[in-house]
C-alpha cells in the first residue's frame, strides 16, 4: 500500500502533490505541508515517512513540492552579491515577496479547493533547505496567520541583510512552531561568506530565544558530521515533521 504523487501545473506553476495512504476516505482531511525545491528530500524519504504514518508516529500529511525555475530569484527577500566569483548576483531584484505571494494567494487556495485539506495555518506547513529555507524564514514573518509551522532544514542565514531584519522584526508568536536544523561540518571548507553557515545559524537561534521564543514554539537540532547537501537534509526531514506534527508536537 503507498500514497499517490501526482502533477499539477497551476498558473504555470508545476506543483508535486503527495497523497497519503488513506486520501478518499469519507470524512478524512489532512494538514498539508508545502516544500521548496519541488520536494526534493520528501521523495528521497517516502517510504519512511509511510512507516511513521502506518506506526502512527506522524499523522498522515498531504506534501505540495513547488517548482522553481530560479531559485536564487525566488528564494531570496531581497537582492544580494554572489558568493563566487562569475556566479551571477542573488535575488535579481529579490522575488522572494513575489513567489511568497503567489504561495499564499494562488497556490494555497487551489490545493485547498481541490484537496480534503485542513487549511488552518496549525495544520498547515512550509520547510525548505539551504535558500528554500531561507524564504521559509521570511515567509514565518511575512505570513504568521498562513504557516503555522515551519521547517528550516540549514536555512541559509549567511544571506546578507538577514540577521538585521531578524533583529528589527520581532518573531510573531500566537503559538506557532519553528524546527531549526544544521549540520556542524557546513561551509567549513568556504572561503567566502558560507563560511559563515553554522556561526550565523547559532546567532540566529541565540536571537530568537532573546525574542521570548521556547521551547514549545522553537526546536534547534544540530548534526556533528552533517554537511551541506540533500543527504543531510533529507535525512534530518523526519524529525522536522514529528516534532512540527506528531507525537513529539
Amino acid at each position: 500500500m503507498e500514497g499517490t504523487f501526482r502533477r499539477e501545473v497551476v498558473q504555470g506553476r508545476g506543483l508535486l502533490i503527495y497523497l497519503p495512504l488513506t486520501y478518499g476516505e469519507e470524512g478524512r482531511r489532512y494538514p498539508v505541508v508545502y516544500l521548496q525545491d519541488e520536494g526534493s528530500v520528501m521523495k528521497h524519504t517516502a517510504n519512511y515517512l509511510e512507516h511513521l504514518f502506518i506506526a502512527g508516529e506522524l499523522p498522515e500529511l498531504i506534501f505540495v513540492g513547488i517548482v522553481s525555475p530560479d531559485r536564487n530569484h525566488e528564494y531570496t527577500p531581497w537582492p544580494s552579491p554572489a558568493v563566487m566569483p562569475g556566479s551571477p548576483d542573488f535575488g535579481g531584484g529579490g522575488g522572494g515577496g513575489g513567489y511568497l505571494k503567489e504561495l499564499v494567494e494562488v497556490i494555497k487556495p487551489y490545493i485547498d479547493r481541490q484537496y480534503a485539506t485542513l487549511p488552518g495555518s496549525s495544520d498547515t506547513g512550509l520547510i525548505g533547505c539551504s535558500l528554500g529555507g531561507l524564504i521559509s524564514m521570511f515567509a514565518y514573518y511575512l505570513y504568521p496567520d498562513t504557516f503555522g509551522r515551519i521547517g528550516l532544514l540549514s536555512a541559509s542565514f549567511w544571506y546578507e541583510g538577514l540577521l538585521e531584519y531578524m533583529r528589527t522584526n520581532p518573531a510573531p508568536r500566537s503559538g506557532r512552531k519553528l524546527y531549526m536544523y544544521v549540520g556542524e561540518l557546513e561551509g567549513l571548507y568556504k572561503t567566502n561568506v558560507q563560511k559563515q553557515m553554522v556561526p550565523k545559524t547559532l546567532e540566529a537561534h541565540r536571537l530568537l530565544l532573546e525574542q521570548g521564543l521556547g521551547e514549545e514554539e522553537l526546536r534547534f537540532d544540530r548534526d556533528r558530521q552533517g554537511t551541506h547537501d540533500s543527504v543531510f537534509f533529507s535525512r534530518q526531514l523526519p524529525a522536522a515533521l514529528k516534532w512540527l506534527f506528531g507525537a513529539e508536537a
